[in-house]
């Protein structure tokens, strides 16, 4: 979101995970939740220009690291988990669901160095 030469696709990532926040704390209560999932770095999509290295294509994130995430997200396994941002190249699939979700998650705008909810 910070890095050099990403305006305004960096502003825009983190106004989003500060709205991720906003909008789950004025949901609370209504059972709906807010949550803001990511594939957790340079991912190899239409943003990636042609000209790029295959070298430096072969090292950026598979777009499919975000499915199975993505998939407990929409499931009743998530019911009650709000305003978090979900890094999927965090995501164990040897784990458990419930596992993994509890390392890729934190608190929406924090990083893991300074999200309040980390113990």
């Amino acid at each position: 979101m910070r890095r050099r030469g990403f305006s305004p696709y960096g502003p825009s990532k983190a106004a989003l995970e500060s709205e991720t926040a906003i909008w789950a704390q004025d949901l609370a209560g209504t059972g709906i939740t807010v949550n803001a999932l990511l594939p957790g770095g340079a991912t190899l999509t239409g943003m990636i220009p042609a000209s790029v290295a295959d070298e430096i294509k072969a090292k950026l994130l598979r777009p499919d690291i975000v499915v199975a995430p993505l998939l407990w997200l929409a499931s009743q396994a998530s019911d009650g988990v709000t305003g978090q941002r979900l890094d999927a190249s965090r995501w164990r699939s040897d784990l458990s669901e419930r596992d993994a979700a509890r390392i890729a998650l934190n608190a929406a705008g924090c990083t893991r160095d300074n999200n309040p909810g980390d113990t």
